[in-house]
């Protein structure tokens, strides 16, 4: 008898050992911090800022209509179906600007509230519009008129991301 009574203290010392284990391991895999979504989209920017500064820069007056992350999205998404895939060395800054849309839509954006205003730049409307008069014409100026539109959107979004709301 006193050898079972000992067996079954083995055991339950055993299984409490490795649930003393296991929490360990849960807490400390756990116990990290989230990273912030506005600061996982920062290396996007800086890396899509570097390769925007390749192209030439037009004097644009930075948006005043953009309210919050779905316009953001919008106007770059607008300017980015602008942007000729003809133009020499753009297939990847059309790349970042839409892993950039994607991460701000997926990340910053998942709200069960009403969907906010999206209002879209009236510099982008107006490239729009020059657009769809001629899009043979005005090809590269309107895409390079757009790549500094993203340019403007960006730094404005890199300068100003810990302050816009977000859900």
């Amino acid at each position: 008898m006193f050898f079972c009574i000992q067996k079954s203290t083995i055991t339950m010392d055993s299984t409490l050992v490795a649930l003393l284990f296991l929490f360990h391991v849960l807490s400390v895999g756990t116990g990290n911090p989230v990273p912030d979504a506005k600061s996982s989209i920062e290396p996007l920017i800086k890396t899509l800022l570097v390769r925007l500064n390749a192209f030439p820069v037009l004097p644009v007056n930075p948006p005043q209509e953009l309210e919050g992350f779905s316009s953001i999205v919008v106007a770059l998404d607008g300017y980015n179906n602008l942007i000729s895939e003809n133009l020499l060395n753009v297939a990847q800054v059309k790349t970042d600007i839409s892993r950039l849309t994607n991460v701000i839509s997926h990340g910053l954006m998942n709200c069960t509230e009403k969907p906010p205003k999206r209002t879209r730049p009236v510099h982008l409307q107006q490239l729009q519009n020059e657009w769809e008069q001629d899009p043979e014409r005005y090809v590269e100026a309107v895409s390079v008129a757009a790549i500094n539109g993203v340019r403007e959107i960006v730094e404005m979004l890199q300068n100003q991301i810990h302050g816009i709301a977000c859900c």
